[in-house]
């Protein structure tokens, strides 16, 4: 997960520092599973395929005409729901469309990774259905406490080694870690500083599982609700450089505000 999960497949070459570090570039899931097909009915697939190179990150559908995702994933043209296998039409499920605009935070910060967090409005409403809909959103402002146990899903990188993405959706359990231990030395050393707008998850045993590269602006899920987006990570199934998550409820009124705007 080299420093901002979902770059994907562009920022793979673009971005690898900083994306393959957790972002989107690089990140499918390190030691996750197979989804159920469509059981995670939130799950967007970003892209943007400008002819000499094609990136990829991960979103989560918020409203029926917007997707939340990292700031990272900048300049993604198209927004795929309802998809399980990639290499496959699911005519049946998938919905594409194009993004009307990108509204990332105003503070986002490039070099800190603060206030990674972007909202894609689309061009025009998705239809709601088994295998394309919204998920709860936190209720409250509310931290989410160090040893919760979480889940990731994306299309990202199964190994920290290869290029290729996953073909279909995979999701892996994740433990909640204190900032503090995230911040000292043997973690992230304060490089970057993660904030009490950040969360740390990764894993506590020898078992790796990680985001990586491609999964940038998927979902963290914890109990059953939405509570971070994946931001970045140095390396993927790096025991002491967890994913770091943008922690959602900390942006509940931005996230309001800007889809109450004309954009």
């Amino acid at each position: 997960m080299t420093m901002i999960l979902s770059m994907a497949a562009s920022f793979w070459t673009s971005a690898v520092l900083l994306l393959c570090l957790h972002s989107g570039d690089c990140t499918e899931i390190i030691g996750g599973k197979e989804v159920t097909p469509h059981s995670l009915p939130y799950m967007a697939l970003l892209e943007n395929n400008d002819g000499r190179s094609r990136s990829n990150c991960g979103g989560i559908l918020i409203h029926q005409q917007w997707v939340l995702t990292a700031a990272h994933c900048s300049h993604m043209k198209k927004v795929l729901l309802g998809v399980h296998a990639i290499n496959k039409e699911e005519k049946e499920t998938r919905q594409v469309r194009k993004v009307k605009s990108e509204v990332p935070h105003p503070c986002f910060d490039h070099n800190s990774t603060v206030n990674d967090i972007m909202l894609l409005k689309l061009d025009k409403k998705v239809k709601l259905s088994k295998a394309v809909n919204i998920p709860p959103l936190p209720d409250s402002v509310d931290d989410v406490p160090a040893g919760t146990v979480c889940s990731v899903s994306g299309w990202g990188l199964t190994k920290d080694s290869t290029k290729a993405m996953s073909n279909v959706l995979k999701s892996a359990n994740l433990t909640v870690i204190d900032r503090r231990k995230c911040n000292s030395p043997e973690y992230y050393n304060m490089k970057p500083i993660i904030t009490y707008k950040m969360l740390c998850a990764g894993f506590l045993d020898d078992i790796k599982v990680d985001a990586c590269k491609g999964d940038s602006g998927g979902p963290l899920m914890c109990g059953g609700k939405l509570r971070g987006v994946v931001s970045f990570g140095e390396g993927c199934g790096v025991k002491t450089k967890p994913g770091v998550y943008t922690l959602v409820t900390k942006y509940l009124d931005w996230i309001k505000k800007t889809m109450g705007k004309k954009h």
